[in-house]
């Protein structure tokens, strides 16, 4: 019994019991007192972690939600692209030359902020505090 985790949680083990009727009595404080308020801790414990499943599952369904607005947003593009290079083909492609010509801009003004950012060291100070004339 000294082993059992159950056991050590109530505080069962830390004692001997001299004889029966102190034994008695601290079974009878351990129903009554530690067992339900152990029984509480676990059941608050237990609500705590289905509140915090609960929040993370409304997160994730809001988050779905917002996934099939996109992916209906990009189905609808491309259907009017299609409809656009089908009825207007040199529209179409002078159009997406302009966004290549877009991408590659931003990523060669990336590339240049990405090399400017890693040339930069900050200066260490050589010293603290305004000096005094010595």
């Amino acid at each position: 019994m000294r082993d059992s985790p159950h056991a050590t949680v109530l505080g069962a083990t830390p004692y001997t019991a001299p004889d029966v009727d102190t034994l008695a009595a601290r079974l009878t404080e351990m129903r009554e007192i530690r067992v339900p308020a152990r029984a509480q801790q676990k059941d608050a414990g237990d609500q705590k972690r289905v509140s915090r499943f609960h929040g993370q599952a409304a997160t994730a369904k809001e988050s779905a939600s917002m996934y099939r607005s996109v992916a209906d947003s990009a189905r609808t593009e491309k259907q009017l692209r299609e409809r656009m290079a089908q009825q207007h083909p040199e529209l179409h492609r002078a159009e997406t030359r302009a966004r290549a010509e877009v991408q590659q801009t931003r990523q060669a003004q990336a590339a240049r902020i990405e090399q400017q950012n890693r040339g930069y060291q900050p200066l260490s100070p050589s010293r603290s505090g305004p000096s005094r004339g010595r």
